[in-house]
């Protein structure tokens, strides 16, 4: 199982590549990947399921975006990436600290956003967004989920999808974050805002980081906090008419997703039976969710 247990060996043996003492390092996340702080420096550890390939398309990614002036959280250049220790693919990232006492703002976000889907499409060869298949992957594989539970998600993807089938938004496509929020969002030490985690990127329709921004704001905070973001993004998504269909399929494969991900008995299902539970009372009631 990929746990702190596991990745721990594997951080001291990418410690001592880098000349550091694994001992001082502290435990960022443990979720999709293993995220460990060692002094000036971040240390990301993926899965054995992730590709090594996928990990070069982001190293390659961020020096692309670094070569272009984009605010983006820089690799370390103290060694060539990734790097493979026992299986898992490791990059390793300069540490900027999320400011507890200053976090970046929706606003800031948007603005953030509005750069990135200006640029052009990178000589990446990165994937094409396509949440479908993924959600009927997370669907049939989770442990937590009943056949009752299934049956709502899957009628409910369909019916979302068959709305948006045919439809393309009015921001075309482009190079999207595809998880963009506050949380992949940190401040360099001058206050400037900057996008992390490139994991998730794709090349697919802009709309779905616009999308990702709002459930967020709906789910997690302050629905006020869209107003901010579309002013400084420059276009408001909810004039657009079939803007309420994506974020139903985006909140369907977030819940999908932590249903995959999660464990009988955990908190995380208790948060996923919670999210089930306000998708039965319907969309009129906006539940709280609590971030996983």
């Amino acid at each position: 199982m990929f746990v702190e247990q596991r990745t721990r060996p594997v951080l001291a043996k990418v410690c001592r590549l880098l000349n550091r003492e694994a001992h001082d390092a502290i435990l960022l996340r443990h979720h999709t990947n293993a995220v460990y702080a060692v002094d000036d420096l971040v240390v990301k550890i993926a899965p054995p399921a992730i590709s090594v390939g996928l990990l070069r398309k982001v190293v390659d990614l961020v020096q692309w975006l670094t070569d272009a002036d984009f605010p983006t959280v820089h690799l370390t250049t103290e060694v060539d990436q990734p790097i493979i220790v026992d299986d898992h693919g490791i990059t390793v990232w300069e540490r900027l600290d999320a400011a507890i006492d200053r976090p970046v703002t929706t606003g800031e976000l948007g603005r953030l956003l509005r750069s990135l889907h200006s640029l052009e499409i990178p000589p990446v060869p990165l994937p094409q967004l396509d949440p479908m298949p993924g959600i009927r992957h997370s669907i049939s594989a989770s442990t937590i989920l009943t056949d009752e539970d299934r049956m709502l998600l899957s009628e409910r993807l369909e019916v979302v999808s068959g709305a948006l089938r045919s439809v393309r938004s009015p921001l075309g496509w482009g190079l999207i974050q595809s998880d963009p929020q506050v949380r992949n969002a940190l401040r360099r030490r001058d206050g400037t805002a900057v996008l992390a985690d490139w994991d998730g990127a794709r090349i697919g329709d802009r709309i779905w980081d616009v999308a990702t921004v709002a459930v967020h704001c709906r789910r997690f905070g302050n629905n006020q906090d869209l107003n901010a973001f579309s002013e400084a993004y420059g276009w408001d998504p909810r004039s657009w008419s079939e803007f309420e269909n994506l974020c139903r399929l985006r909140e369907l494969q977030m819940i999908a997703t932590n249903a995959r991900k999660s464990l009988p008995g955990t908190p995380a299902a208790t948060e996923v039976r919670h999210r089930l539970a306000g998708m039965r009372r319907g969309h009129r009631e906006m539940t709280a969710w609590r971030i996983l």
